[in-house]
């Protein structure tokens, strides 16, 4: 009986010891930025509506790329939210004769357009850390060569990408396209 008893306890270590390893392998696999993403907050209602308007009017806005480019197609759809004058209009289109990687090296707000449009204008909140971005979240992104601004849908901060609702020629106008984060990405909530 003393040996039964025995092994049975040897088999029961063994299987907690299993179960053991097993989960801490799956916690393992969970990246850092997954386990905050289980944990965000709750998208906030104007970032929900601004979701739902890009969603109902995109397609109509930006039907084709000439017709409505990144910049105009996030200017209308904030439109329907929120009025913007001329010079939120400006600061989102980032009108500019300065070279642009010139400006992001000298931290310049103009080349961070609807980030830099809606923080000038008080409607604004930065989101300075990624892990904190939601879904309908704005954004202005540099690489070397190009820019681009939407509205989030998703980020991976394993992948270290992003999907946005935006106006690109590789989806000939409205659509969800995804994208590399790059350095220069600047991420803008509204109040």
């Amino acid at each position: 009986m003393n040996q039964i008893s025995s092994l049975f306890r040897i088999l029961l270590i063994l299987k907690i010891s299993f179960l053991l390893i097993s989960s801490n392998k799956l916690l393992d696999n969970l990246s850092e930025s997954q386990w905050k993403q289980e944990a965000k907050q709750e998208i906030p209602e104007k970032n929900k509506q601004l979701v739902r308007i890009v969603k109902q009017y995109g397609p109509e806005i930006s039907s084709t790329y000439k017709k409505a480019v990144c910049t105009e197609l996030v200017i209308q759809v904030l439109e329907k939210m929120q009025p913007l004058n001329k010079d939120d209009k400006k600061r989102i289109r980032i009108i500019t004769n300065e070279d642009i990687q010139t400006l992001l090296k000298a931290n310049s707000n103009v080349p961070k357009g609807v980030y830099y449009a809606l923080i000038k204008k008080g409607i604004g909140i930065s989101i300075d850390d990624k892990n904190e971005v939601l879904e309908g979240d704005l954004v202005q992104f540099w690489t070397s060569t190009w820019g681009h601004c939407g509205i989030v849908k998703s980020i991976d901060l394993k992948t270290n990408t992003m999907q946005l609702y935006s106006s690109f020629p590789s989806t000939s106008g409205y659509g969800i396209q995804t994208f590399d984060i790059p350095k220069n990405a600047f991420f803008v909530r509204l109040k």
